[in-house]
This record gives structure tokens, C-alpha cells and sequence, in this order.
């Protein structure tokens, strides 16, 4: 599997318009290949740390070059203090 995580710092009373935006499952090319993702709410402030998995580098890829996904991502930026802090790479498995 191949996924990112991500953390972001919403704006002030945005948090819970993040989590529902962020929750809406994948449509379209972006659904091909998801595996599945989290949402964590860090203990320290309002950070929101994203997990998210699919079943190989290329859908994940394919998801993220897809239109919607660029789209959606602007309505998350919208809500957030700055640009998130993204790692991308290979899921070894759960431990």
C-alpha cells in the first residue's frame, strides 16, 4: 500500500468544517485504489493529523493529479492556518 499523512492547523472555528469535509469519501478516479483513512485530532491545539491509504503508488497517484482532488483541496486550504506538512510512502503494514 502507498498513502500520505498530513498535518494541518485549521483556522479558528474551522476544525469541525475541516473533519466534514475531510470525511466525504473519494468519487470518481480519486475512489479507485482507497484503501482507507484516519483523522486524528493532536492533543496539543486544534492540529488535525490525515492518514490515508491506497492500494499502490500509482492510485495514489492517479488521485492525486485528479481535478477533484485539486478542487477539494482548495476548499481544505481555505480552512487552514498554512499549507499542510504532507509525508508520502510506502505503508509497510500494521503493527
Amino acid at each position: 500500500m502507498y498513502g500520505t499523512l498530513g498535518r494541518m492547523r485549521p483556522k479558528a472555528g474551522k476544525r469541525d468544517e475541516l473533519v466534514a469535509l475531510m470525511t466525504e469519501p473519494p468519487t470518481g478516479d480519486a475512489a479507485k485504489g482507497y484503501r482507507g483513512g484516519y483523522l486524528l485530532k493532536a492533543d496539543e491545539g486544534d492540529d488535525i493529523v490525515v492518514a490515508v491509504m491506497y492500494e499502490d503508488k500509482d492510485a495514489y497517484f492517479a488521485m492525486v493529479h485528479d481535478p477533484k482532488t485539486d478542487e477539494n483541496f482548495g476548499k481544505i486550504v481555505a480552512l487552514l492556518e498554512g499549507e499542510p506538512a504532507w509525508t508520502d510512502g510506502e505503508w509497510l503494514g500494521p503493527i
